[in-house]
């Protein structure tokens, strides 16, 4: 079984949710929060993991660099997607919103399942991931609005033993050392996001054991 098929089988059974997003929260005064479900008031969100598949099995995972225009979140590092619609549901969502951000229509879109939902209290986020292949037809079309730069990384520069990085940074008003990935010369990737993917790289190891 190929890793593909593996991810869409694995993503159908209990998925490691918490022990894989607490590695990459800081030890901040509401980290306790960024664990914890949604309250009923949060804003419904959706975002894609997009994975390009390789022949190599060096597939590569596909992030943007957010907007400085957006209310939340401006210049980090992202997945593909955002607030959902009235009335929309999340994988309805999060395949308009990866269409609108950098141009990839449904019909090059395959979704392979979801991770575990996750809150993010910035933003008042309620947030449901989906794992998808994607088939980029051509050049990223950028929406300007919400996307200033696409990144575009192999999978394998996540699974080496020394890839998180950590980095003394002021939040909330005191230092804290928070964990990372140092993928892009001026923008670390960490927050949601890396909780995010953290738990897609627990599923990948995974799979990596069972092949040994």
């Amino acid at each position: 079984m190929d890793l593909i098929d593996y991810l869409r089988t694995r993503l159908l059974a209990p998925l490691p949710g918490l022990e894989a997003h607490r590695t990459f929260v800081p030890d901040i005064p509401d980290a306790i929060t960024r664990l914890l479900p949604p309250p009923p008031n949060a804003k419904r969100s959706a975002v894609i993991v997009p994975i390009i598949a390789e022949a190599n099995n060096d597939h590569r995972i596909v992030f943007t660099v957010r907007s400085e225009n957006l209310r939340s979140h401006k210049g980090q590092i992202s997945f593909p997607g955002g607030r959902l619609d009235d009335g929309e549901d999340a994988e309805t969502g999060a395949l308009r919103e990866l269409h609108e951000e950098i141009g990839v229509h449904p019909s090059n879109v395959v979704i392979l399942g979801g991770l575990s939902p996750l809150y993010i209290p910035p933003s008042n986020s309620a947030v449901t991931p989906f794992i998808a292949l994607i088939r980029p037809s051509g050049p990223w079309v950028i929406s300007e609005e919400e996307v200033t730069e696409v990144l575009d990384v192999p999978l394998s520069t996540f699974l080496l033993p020394d890839s998180i990085k950590h980095e003394a940074r002021m939040l909330y008003g005191k230092s804290v050392d928070v964990p990372q990935w140092n993928i892009h010369p001026t923008i670390p990737l960490w927050g949601a996001t890396a909780m995010i993917l953290n738990e897609l790289l627990w599923l990948i190891n995974e799979y990596n054991t069972e092949q040994v």
